[in-house]
């Protein structure tokens, strides 16, 4: 049997238990509905997976509860396709139940959910109540560590001294705006184009005034960079360097490297 739990449920019979027909009664704690999704899953016949969030994470606290391991990988496996963003600031309210339970693949998916809003009294609304013990402070500095990691993800753009943002040194634009604002010695070196330097600037002062951080932060910068480099289409040096395989891949590493802010622990 797929759980040890069931297995071996009527071997340690209470001597108060009730008893029909010759049967011990055993009391579960879980619904009748609930329940109705899980036996079925004991067994090698076809059962349905609940569609509605929260009745899913209960069900995956009930394997969890009953040591019911593989089940509750194929129930993960099988409505990972369904993870994407269609919960809006509800993600706050899964976030807590999925908390309440210890499901922590959920709640790490949740939490990076809830950045595409403030933490807000109004925008937890009703969710503020399923919160449990440290759960809401959790939450909290999860989004704060997120926030600071993508700020330093967006500085180390910045910094043209290392790879990948030191191929676009070089932009004469740049460099004559740099000596004109009598910074003789940087425009010959260390000096982004004003184009770029603007679009990492603006998102990372934006990313730094709050805890949130749009899903679409990636595809929003890259929008930004290629509109910002049409318009600087006279610039040959901007040009030459998108074409190269460092410069047209760029855009494919920031986004990684924001991939990996936000997925990082610390």
């Amino acid at each position: 049997m797929a759980s040890p739990f069931f297995k071996d449920m009527f071997s340690f019979q209470p001597p108060d238990s009730e008893v029909v027909d010759g049967l011990p009664i055993v009391q579960l704690s879980e619904d009748a509905d609930l329940l109705n999704y899980l036996i079925p899953m004991l067994y090698p016949v076809r059962h349905v997976i609940p569609w509605f969030e929260s009745k899913l994470l209960s069900l995956l606290a009930a394997c969890q509860k009953y040591d019911m391991v593989s089940i509750q990988s194929s129930i993960r496996a099988h409505v990972r396709h369904r993870r994407s963003n269609h919960f809006g600031a509800g993600s706050f309210g899964i976030y807590a139940i999925a908390s309440s339970n210890r499901l922590i693949p959920e709640m790490e998916n949740a939490a990076r959910l809830t950045l595409d809003y403030p933490m807000t009294f109004e925008t937890l609304g009703e969710g503020l109540r399923l919160f449990e013990g440290q759960a809401l402070h959790d939450l909290f500095y999860f989004r704060r560590r997120c926030r600071d990691n993508i700020v330093a993800c967006l500085e180390s753009f910045l910094e043209v001294r290392a790879a990948p943002s030191k191929i676009w040194v070089g932009c004469p634009d740049a460099m004559s705006h740099s000596a004109r604002l009598g910074n003789v010695a940087k425009s010959m070196k260390n000096v982004l184009p004003r184009w770029l330097c603007d679009i990492l600037t603006r998102e990372k002062d934006r990313i730094k005034q709050g805890l949130t951080c749009p899903p679409d932060l990636s595809s929003r910068i890259r929008h930004e960079f290629l509109t910002a480099l049409r318009g600087h289409a006279d610039c040959n040096f901007c040009l030459r360097v998108h074409v190269t395989e460092e410069g047209s891949k760029f855009c494919d590493a920031l986004s990684w490297e924001l991939y990996l802010a936000c997925h990082r622990n610390r």
